[in-house]
């Protein structure tokens, strides 16, 4: 699924990289399931007599052919990583999250998984984070929604106590998932209205747009609950602004995460730039995730166009455990080499400012830090 024409992502100034990784960074756009480090996920089938195997077919839904039914086993973090990088553009995107997805089936599991994404954001430098998971995929051994929800809550608090790390939980709703079942997933969101941040819709965008879910996501109105939806991420430039704009409008987003074409600002006459901008949405980017898929260059976002237009912009990993660079540092490093380090200092300023989680107190005491 790589692009033609695209640009490598070299790294040629780790001085820089390394001043970088000094900074403290409050990431606000992180799937749980995508950022379970390679290592804890092969550690824990080991513990659990696991055998972890490379997929029968690949993401074109063709036959693998292997020599024999060993050389299909996972065997070492190395082959888990490379099957996980091979994400889309060899393995198809289920079989590749089915591995950390199968880790979050029992309170335990979902425990151990959210203490291991803790461990792994204090290696970061981010002393606090909002983090992402879809609940309806952790039903497979009979847990209920309020029970996964309630689970992840435990193993984020019990993280905090190990690292010092904050996370703050939003709720996803893959939006492939009936009307019903989005329905379902909202109320028992409702039930953790004071611990859960919010609700997000996610996944495959094309031929699922975010009016689908009207009615799920109308439940969040006049309640304190944050929305931020996936849009403009995977469709044609059109459907890609038309779903920004829906976003915005009938599903009243506080968050927008990729958007990718939002640079050319207008669909339809409506100016997509003043409508978040005059509502304080905040973009959610994922230059290095929108790189390995949508687009030739980090460059193709034009985030430093945006900024300059007032829009919150904020910088994000999506999911570090599935792409090399994955880490929201390189994503930095990238941007920073384009547009200089007051334009890092910026979005990480803005990450602090847009964060939903933290009060006012909270964020002034970090922004000392950060400037």
């Amino acid at each position: 699924m790589k692009m033609p024409n695209k640009l490598p992502l070299t790294i040629d100034d780790n001085e820089y990289l390394e001043a970088l990784r000094k900074k403290k960074t409050f990431p606000l756009h992180l799937h749980i399931d995508g950022s379970i480090p390679v290592g804890t996920l092969f550690s824990m089938a080991k513990k659990r007599g696991r055998v972890l195997k490379l997929p029968k077919k690949d993401a074109n839904e063709q036959e693998i052919s292997y020599s024999s039914e060993k050389e299909r086993i996972i065997d070492s973090e190395e082959k888990l990583r490379e099957f996980q990088y091979g994400l889309l553009s060899k393995y198809h995107i289920n079989d590749v999250f089915d591995i950390p997805i199968s880790f979050m089936q029992t309170r335990d599991d979902i425990v151990e998984t959210c203490v291991a994404l803790s461990h792994y954001l204090r290696t970061q430098n981010s002393p606090y984070a909002e983090v992402r998971f879809a609940p309806q995929y952790h039903l497979t051994q009979g847990l209920s929604l309020t029970q996964v929800i309630g689970y992840a809550l435990e193993g984020l608090a019990k993280g905090r106590e190990e690292t010092g790390v904050t996370t703050r939980l939003i709720a996803s709703i893959d939006r492939k998932v009936d009307v019903e079942r989005a329905i379902d997933i909202v109320n028992a969101v409702l039930c953790f209205r004071n611990e859960v941040l919010g609700i997000d819709l996610a996944c495959v965008e094309n031929g699922n747009p975010p009016e689908k879910h009207y009615e799920a996501v109308k439940l969040t109105f006049g309640t304190q609950l944050k929305r931020t939806f996936h849009a403009g991420e995977m469709c044609s430039e059109e459907e890609n602004l038309k779903n920004i704009y829906t976003s915005l409008t009938l599903l009243q987003a506080h968050g927008i995460s990729h958007a990718i074409q939002l640079h050319k600002r207008f669909y339809r006459g409506y100016d997509l730039i003043e409508m978040m901008v005059r509502n304080g949405v905040r973009l959610e980017s994922n230059p290095i995730s929108n790189y390995n898929f949508f687009i030739n260059s980090v460059a193709d976002l034009h985030l430093d166009q945006l900024l300059d237009k007032g829009v919150f912009v904020t910088i994000n990993p999506d999911d570090p455990a599935m792409w090399p660079q994955g880490d929201l540092v390189y994503g930095l490093y990238h941007l920073g080499k384009l547009y200089g380090l007051k334009f890092v200092d910026k979005v990480i300023r803005n990450s602090v400012l847009c964060a939903w989680g933290l009060k006012t107190e909270e964020k002034m005491s970090y922004l000392k830090e950060v400037m």
